[in-house]
């Protein structure tokens, strides 16, 4: 049996849209808390892989460090010092690049 061209359309279509939603259901939210209920980190994952952007915090809530994920490869790190202002950027090679105005 043949398709015709409007069926091959919504076949298509509809085989995009639940690839869509696969991928949607793959994507996770991860969270953790320290004992005392303030946020220790947080970010996504996409089938385990890390991606986007990762945050991390002190125990009194401030972020001390983000981190840019690509389907798992970290790219690189930013570290805030106490005044929460960004001080430096390690990149995923080993080179840090210290960043001029971060109050230190």
């Amino acid at each position: 049996m043949y398709l015709t061209i409007k069926q091959f359309i919504l076949l298509t279509f509809l085989l995009c849209c639940f690839e869509i939603t696969i991928a949607q259901k793959q994507t996770q939210k991860v969270k953790d808390y320290y004992t005392n209920g303030i946020i220790k980190m947080k970010g996504k994952k996409i089938n385990n892989a890390k991606i986007g952007t990762w945050f991390y915090y002190a125990n009194n809530g401030k972020l001390t460090k983000k981190e840019r994920w690509k389907n798992g490869d970290l790219k690189f790190t930013i570290l805030y010092n106490e005044k929460v202002k960004a001080s430096e950027i390690i990149y995923k090679d080993g080179t840090v690049k210290k960043l001029k105005g971060c109050g230190c």
